[in-house]
């Protein structure tokens, strides 16, 4: 509530009118801040359309690679010619999904291979076109770790998916259809995306000799979930990195690993719902855990003691 109901809408606000808020709100600090954004496990996308190589933006990078090859040029291929989505170069058979939907009475509809593509979602004619002996379709099979060292030669395409395996999501296949994706996939996709942007923003305006851009602040609720020990490590050193670029981040979380990784710890309680909201303690994780009122505070001072690699390992 506090987040998406107080936070939220007031900084769109403030950002929205470049002023202060309504009379009876404060807010300060948002004069430092260019966007908001609050990076959800909502899906990325609704159809199989959409894909990991689609939402990073690095698909069309690969298709553009694709039609600079001499077969393509000399056949007269467009970066078109290679995407799935479009009529030309997709195979027809399945639209370029890939797979065929079988409608069953009184049961779910199930999916198969198309039979014509082989699941590669291209007609043949397209597929003759090679890079390095790998065809559009063999691309896009692979997995983002795969496709990283693949194209270790092309940063515009190596870099967003190094940030991906970077974050744990290396096992992931270019074209995986996005419904297929995890809510916890796909938010550190998102994050990864936003990273990957802002990691190049930074460069151009370095090379520019621009001013440095204003901060952007990141919502994020109880990103954890359902996440392994192994992957918060990564989630951290991401959520760290966007630090490190000049951003905020505010995470609503009850994993104490996250919390002691905390630059400032708000603990609202004493208790849930109606018996909380009141703010019982706020400064760095040591002061939070030093705090006699918090209820967090001695499970925080276990982790603080442990020390963060420890505690992620438990």
């Amino acid at each position: 509530t506090l987040m998406r109901s107080v936070l939220l809408p007031l900084v769109q606000q403030s950002l929205a009118s470049g002023s202060a808020c309504a009379p009876q709100t404060t807010i300060t600090g948002a004069e430092f801040l260019e966007a908001i954004y609050e990076v959800d496990q909502s899906p990325i996308g609704k159809t199989s359309r959409s894909t990991p190589a689609t939402y990073i933006k690095v698909f069309d990078e690969i298709r553009g690679l694709f039609a600079q090859l001499p077969v393509a040029r000399v056949r007269g291929y467009t970066a078109s010619r290679f995407s799935f989505n479009t009529e030309g170069g997709r195979c027809e058979a399945c639209g370029g999904q890939g797979v065929l939907k079988l409608e069953m009475s009184f049961l779910p509809s199930s999916y198969v291979p198309c039979e014509d593509c082989l699941g590669k979602r291209y007609n043949p004619q397209t597929l003759e076109v090679l890079y390095h002996e790998r065809s559009i379709g063999d691309v896009m099979n692979m997995t983002i770790g795969q496709a990283a060292e693949f194209f270790a030669a092309n940063q515009k395409i190596a870099r967003p998916l190094s940030l991906l395996v970077e974050t744990g999501l290396g096992y992931l296949k270019l074209g995986q259809p996005s419904p297929t994706l995890s809510g916890g996939e796909a938010q550190r996709l998102k994050l990864a995306t936003k990273l990957a942007r802002g990691v190049g923003r930074a460069q151009n305006e370095r090379l520019r000799k621009m001013r440095t851009p204003k901060s952007t602040l990141y919502l994020l609720e109880e990103p954890t979930i359902g996440l392994h020990m192994a992957d918060v490590e990564l989630l951290l050193n991401v959520l760290h990195r966007l630090v490190d670029d000049g951003n905020t981040v505010i995470v609503i979380e009850h994993n104490l690993s996250v919390i002691a990784e905390a630059d400032y710890v708000i603990d609202v309680g004493p208790e849930a719902g109606s018996l909380g909201g009141e703010i019982v303690v706020a400064g760095t994780p040591e002061d939070v855990a030093k705090n006699r009122l918090s209820r967090t505070a001695p499970f925080l001072r276990e982790v603080l003691a442990q020390g963060r690699s420890a505690s992620i390992a438990q």
